[in-house]
């Protein structure tokens, strides 16, 4: 299933909005305003054009999972066959320690990351996974980059 919106022409005041929400998720419409040199109204209006077209998909906070308990967090690749591939689906909904899961062309069918307690936690996880597809598992050491959707490239006008 894709993720992607509506087709919409984007401006440079929407693209100037995109960067203050992603910059500040918590901003006032006020805030919003100010930064991008509108009126409350056009703001807001100008917002709810952008997540009716699913530009805008959510607003959230980014919770830091050491803070919750889990210390460990690991990628997993899984190959599956046929008929199982509604069984990930089942695993996903029982296992909310699966905070992605993308699938993905290649050898693998499906790329995935999880958070766990500790190790038993993700053999726990991973066994859960391991009876309908192989898996490969890799610990993360550090998240080396995190980054929110960058910007849309600039469109050459040659």
């Amino acid at each position: 299933m894709a993720n992607e919106g509506t087709a919409m022409d984007l401006d440079a005041v929407d693209h100037a909005l995109l960067a203050a929400v992603q910059a500040d998720g918590r901003a006032t419409l006020a805030d919003l305003a100010a930064a991008i040199q509108l009126s409350v109204s056009a703001t807001r209006a100008r917002l709810r054009a952008l997540e009716q077209h699913r530009v805008i998909t959510a607003y959230a906070a980014r919770v830091e999972p050491g803070a919750l308990g889990y210390a460990l967090r690991a990628v997993v690749r899984m190959k599956v066959h046929g008929s199982l591939y509604d069984k990930v689906a089942t695993v996903l909904e029982r296992r909310p320690q699966i905070v992605r899961c993308l699938r993905v062309t290649g050898e693998s069918c499906y790329l995935m990351e999880i958070v766990a307690t500790g190790m038993k936690d993700l053999e726990d996880i991973t066994s859960d996974l391991a009876r309908i597809g192989s898996i490969t598992t890799d610990l993360v050491y550090e998240i080396v980059a995190d980054r929110p959707t960058p910007p849309p490239p600039a469109v050459s006008r040659s």
